[in-house]
């Protein structure tokens, strides 16, 4: 008999708890408004790479930093 291959769940991806999103435009209260470039992690462990124009790119623990969304 031939080898049985677990089925893989179908694939569903998980909205990030933070609610952010690369090429969105944040505020910071130091650094001002950015553009998030990267985000990784996830929980206490997630990160953000933002542009901050001026005052450059920045990598930002999310559960420290407070990013704002700006419209």
């Amino acid at each position: 008999m031939g080898k049985v291959e677990p089925k893989a769940a179908p694939f569903a991806p998980k909205a990030p708890s933070h609610g952010l999103r690369s090429g969105q435009s944040v505020f910071h209260t130091k650094f001002g408004e950015g553009v998030i470039v990267t985000l990784e992690g996830s929980g206490e462990d997630a990160r953000a790479q933002v542009n901050f124009g001026r005052h450059g790119m920045k990598w930002l623990a999310l559960s420290v930093a407070k990013l704002t969304p700006v419209e």
